[in-house]
């Protein structure tokens, strides 16, 4: 089989694939750790560069990483991993359940398409409800909470498109087993997220005090719940493959 075929063969059908959850999954899970180890560098590079009495570059660099909604991410940063992990996840899943089988071209070129949406979201929705202004203009970073922002999503949109069609490869040979598969999948992911979710709100305000100085304890509740639900939601989704996997296998044996 040709490995390549998934990635640039032209995706219009608009029928989602029957591996979309877990593959959706996969593709989400590394999309945003991809999208968080750029965001951590950028921090870091703005951080060594950014003088308040330097250029003007050195000014928007500052700016950066001294402004509300830095501020407010640093005071929460159990929420803030959790929430992003959760958007990571649902938006990978809305990208392959509804947008991916609609477009077409190579596929890191349709993640990236679908990512310019949430990425003109956070412009003018999300960094306005943290203070950050319309467009990031409330940060005095000049151009590059825009640049920035979008440097992110591509990251996430590239990867989330490659992986995404890439699984295809690896899972996608029997119709009938990978239908049963999705539905274990789907089983499993609804309970790995009821799971999470609860163990997250427990184990987040039981530890709340260890978290002081990094959030409050309902903060560290709320994140850790996102992350536990996050995570549910993955294992969940593989055992359940994996059981509907074994089912089948065993259903076959004793044939």
């Amino acid at each position: 089989m040709n490995r390549h075929v998934v990635s640039t063969a032209p995706s219009a059908t608009e029928t989602p694939r029957d591996d979309w959850l877990r593959a959706g999954i996969l593709a989400g899970f590394l999309a945003t750790f991809a999208m968080t180890v750029v965001l951590v560098a950028a921090y870091w590079l703005a951080r060594a560069v950014g003088d308040p009495d330097g250029g003007v570059l050195q000014q928007w660099s500052w700016g950066l990483v001294n402004n509300p909604v830095a501020e407010m991410t640093t005071d929460s940063v159990v929420l803030a991993i959790g929430v992003n992990l959760a958007m990571g996840l649902i938006l990978a899943a809305v990208y392959a359940r509804f947008v991916e089988p609609r477009l077409d071209g190579p596929s890191w070129w349709r993640g990236v398409r679908f990512a310019l949406v949430p990425w003109i979201l956070s412009l003018i929705v999300f960094l306005p409800l943290l203070s950050g202004g319309m467009m990031g203009m409330g940060i005095g970073a000049g151009p590059l909470p825009i640049l920035g922002n979008l440097i992110l999503h591509l990251v996430y949109g590239a990867v989330l498109g490659l992986v995404y069609a890439e699984a295809a490869e690896d899972w996608l040979d029997d119709t009938d087993a990978d239908r049963a598969n999705a539905a274990g999948a789907e089983r499993g992911a609804a309970l790995g997220v009821v799971i999470g979710l609860l163990v997250g709100i427990v184990v987040g305000w039981l530890a709340g005090p260890m978290f002081e100085g990094l959030a409050s304890r309902p903060a560290s509740a709320i994140g850790l719940a996102f992350i536990g639900a996050a995570v549910g939601l993955g294992v969940g989704s593989f055992a359940g493959m994996s059981r509907a996997q074994d089912v089948a296998g065993g259903s076959t044996a004793r044939r």
